[in-house]
C-alpha cells in the first residue's frame, strides 16, 4: 500500500510538473501556441464522398448561449452552400474551419433579420481565405436590394482590406457580393447536385422558400421559417433528412405568462405574435410520422434552449427518428446509401 501511495504520488507531481511547465513558462507556452496554430490552420474539408451537413446556426432571435442565428451549411465533394446567415454564424463556420475559400454561395430562404446578418461577415471571410471571383447570393425576388445595401454599407471596409493587404491579394471587385434572383420555385443544378427552392409559408413575410438538396441519391430538405404545408410535405416525403424551424408552444407560452406577469407588454404581444408563422414541435412530429423523411432535425429552434429542461421539453412530442440540433453538429450522408451519421 505504502508504495501505491508513492507510486500515485510519482504520477501527481509529474502530471503538476508538466502543467506548471506549459502554463507558466514561456518555452511552454511556446510549445503549446505553435500545436494551437498549427490546429487552427489545418482546415476542416474530409473527403466525404456524400452530403454533408454542417450547423452553423441553430436559435431563432431570442437569445441563447452558445447558439448562433439559423444557418445550415450543406458540402460535397464538389460543392459547399450555406443556407441562411444568421447572426453569431460566421463565427461558427471560421471554428469548424470549413473551406471558406470554395463556397459556391449563401442560398437566403427570406429576408428576416436574423437570417441574414452575418452576411457581411461570411463575405469577407471567404473573399480574406482566396475565394475567387465574387460571392453569389441567391435567394428569391428582394435579394438583389439585400445584397446592393450590404454592399453599401461595406464599400468603406472593401476598400481599407484592398489598400492594406494589396488588391494582388484581395481584389477589390472580388468583395463584392453578387445577387443571383431565382423565381420561388425553381431548379438550380450544379453538377451532381441539384437544388430545388419552393414556396414557403411565413406570411406575413412574404417571399420565402425553403430548399432541397438532392445529391448521388441522397436528400436534405432545409425549410427555413416556416409552417407545414402540403408542399412540403411533398418535399420531404422521399427525403433521408429534413433540418426544419420548430417552435416549442410550452415554452413560449410560459415565456409569455411570465412577461404578463412582469408588465413586459411589448414582448407578451411578441411572443403571442411569433406563433402563427412557425411551425410548433407538435406539427413537425406528425409531419414526420405521416411522411416518408428517415430523420427530421430541429434548427431554428424559437426559442434557443438555455437549458436540460429546456432541450427536453421540446423533445416531449418527438419521434424515435427526430433530433433536436445544436450548434456544431454535422450529419453524414454517404452516396446512393440510407446511413445517416451524425456526429456533435
Amino acid at each position: 500500500m505504502k508504495r501505491l501511495f508513492i507510486s500515485l504520488g510519482i504520477v501527481l507531481a509529474l502530471v503538476l510538473g508538466a502543467y506548471y511547465f506549459a502554463v507558466h513558462t514561456v518555452a511552454g507556452q511556446d510549445a503549446l501556441l505553435a500545436r494551437a496554430a498549427a490546429n487552427i490552420a489545418r482546415q476542416s474539408d474530409p473527403e466525404s464522398p456524400g452530403l454533408r451537413v454542417h450547423v452553423c446556426g441553430s436559435a431563432a432571435p431570442l437569445p441563447a448561449p452558445g447558439r448562433a442565428n439559423a444557418c445550415i451549411a450543406v458540402l460535397t465533394p464538389e460543392h459547399f452552400f450555406i443556407v441562411d446567415a444568421g447572426s453569431g454564424s460566421s463565427r461558427n463556420l471560421g471554428l469548424a474551419q470549413l473551406p471558406m475559400q470554395r463556397l459556391d454561395g449563401v442560398l437566403l430562404t427570406h429576408f428576416h433579420s436574423d437570417h441574414i446578418t452575418d452576411l457581411p461577415n461570411i463575405n469577407v471571410n471567404a473573399w480574406a481565405t482566396g475565394h475567387e471571383g465574387p460571392l453569389k447570393v441567391y435567394g428569391p425576388p428582394g435579394v438583389a436590394q439585400v445584397v446592393a445595401g450590404f454592399n453599401t454599407a461595406l464599400a468603406p471596409d472593401r476598400n481599407y482590406r484592398s489598400a492594406h493587404h494589396g488588391e494582388d491579394m484581395l481584389p477589390p471587385a472580388w468583395g463584392i457580393m453578387d445577387a443571383v434572383e431565382h423565381p420561388l420555385n425553381a431548379t438550380m443544378s450544379f453538377g451532381d447536385l441539384t437544388i430545388t427552392s419552393f414556396a414557403a409559408s411565413h406570411e406575413p413575410v412574404e417571399p420565402a422558400v425553403s430548399y432541397r438538396f438532392d445529391y448521388r441519391g441522397r436528400s436534405v430538405v432545409i425549410t427555413g421559417d416556416t409552417r407545414v404545408t402540403e408542399r412540403l410535405r411533398a418535399m420531404v416525403d422521399d427525403a433521408d433528412l429534413l433540418l426544419t424551424d420548430a417552435l416549442s408552444l410550452p415554452i413560449v407560452s410560459a415565456m409569455h405568462q411570465g412577461a404578463v406577469a412582469g408588465g413586459r407588454e411589448r414582448v407578451a404581444r411578441i411572443l403571442v405574435d411569433i406563433q402563427d408563422y412557425h411551425a410548433s414541435v407538435a406539427d413537425v412530429a406528425a409531419l414526420t410520422r405521416s411522411t416518408g423523411v428517415s430523420m427530421t432535425a430541429l434548427y431554428h429552434l424559437v426559442p434557443g434552449p438555455r437549458n436540460a429542461v429546456m432541450e427536453n421539453i421540446f423533445r416531449r412530442e418527438f419521434t424515435d427518428n427526430m433530433v433536436l440540433t445544436h450548434d456544431g453538429m454535422e450529419f453524414e450522408l454517404p452516396p446512393d446509401s440510407g446511413a445517416i451519421t451524425i456526429r456533435d
